[in-house]
């Protein structure tokens, strides 16, 4: 296993997620500008697209630096096409290279990528070497859930394990589950205890809501580091437990617009909708505001609107 960053990262880990539509280079930006996290993830790439060159995929698959080390995500279910999006990744300067073994949108389960690769394990062993072969001194990362249709936990993160992968992040839910019902942390901690042995990072994943309880997760559970998604939407502070003023989430809301511009010249403005709602929360007319904010086109509008709060 070659030196890489995760083994330089204090721990407990906190990471911030990966996150399909949610984890875009502009609100990466604004996480570890305002957060900080031990490492960032972006949403989720597939592999084929990044083949063919597909200039809607290879264009947002672009690296802007930050502080924290960035991991590249990407899913598909062809070793090959694996093999030549990490030496994509590579050439493009990102830290680290992560398969998606996870996502439970059953276009992607149907095509064999996602949570479905759990049910084939000759194929996830392929797919993680070409990845390695093609990620040269990068680290490669595999982010994964507890089963498909049930509990498998031991099964396959063994499987996994004898794979001398880098880093496993585990959901603490089946594939069945999507996000309902409680993450299983009991779960969660088997694959820290079946890893205790190895120099394999276990990541666990589900149902944090601070960065408090991110650590106290990692000391109950026994694992090295947890990633943390839904709950940092609208709130990049949560990383460093600030409760910021009505006009600093106001702020940085038109940064993180301004910066979408940036990386995105040509992109949708109407993706920036969901990320302006949720910074509305916790005071006086933020139903409203955030009921006046998904309909916006552009930052001007973003700013008229503050204007009359």
């Amino acid at each position: 296993m070659v030196s890489n960053f995760w083994q330089k990262l204090k721990k407990p880990i906190v990471g911030l997620a990966p996150m399909d539509g949610v984890t875009d280079s502009a609100f990466r930006f604004i996480t570890d500008k305002y957060g900080l996290p031990d490492v960032i993830f972006t949403e989720f790439f597939p592999v084929e697209a990044i083949v063919r060159a597909n200039k809607k995929f290879t264009d947002n698959l672009i690296y802007y630096k930050t502080k924290a080390p960035t991991v590249v995500q990407f899913f598909g279910s062809n070793p090959e096409s694996f093999y030549q999006a990490a030496q994509f990744a590579q050439k493009l300067g990102y830290e680290g290279i992560d398969i998606n073994m996870g996502c439970p949108d059953r276009n992607v389960v149907k095509k064999g990528g996602g949570a479905g690769l759990i049910l084939q394990p000759l194929l996830v062993k392929k797919i993680i070497s070409e990845t390695k072969r093609g990620a040269g001194k990068l680290p490669v990362s595999v982010k994964t859930r507890i089963g498909y249709d049930k509990i498998i936990t031991t099964e396959w993160i063994s499987q996994l394990l004898e794979t001398e992968i880098d880093v496993i992040s585990l959901h603490g839910r089946t594939l069945n589950q999507i996000s309902t019902g409680e993450a299983n942390w009991e779960e969660i901690a088997k694959a820290g205890e079946l890893a205790k042995k190895s120099k394999i990072i276990i990541l666990g994943n589900g149902d944090v809501r601070t960065r408090d309880e991110a650590v106290e997760k990692c000391e109950k559970y026994k694992v090295d580091g947890v990633l943390i998604g839904r709950a940092t939407w609208g709130n990049p502070w949560l990383f460093v437990n600030k409760i910021p003023t009505i006009e600093e989430r106001f702020a940085v809301m038109v940064e993180q617009c301004e910066k979408y511009l940036e990386y995105y010249s040509n992109g949708n403005f109407l993706s920036m909708r969901k990320h302006l709602a949720w910074y509305c929360k916790g005071f006086d007319g933020a139903a409203q505001m955030r009921e006046r904010l998904t309909e916006v086109n552009n930052i001007e509008e973003v700013k008229k609107i503050i204007l009359t709060v």
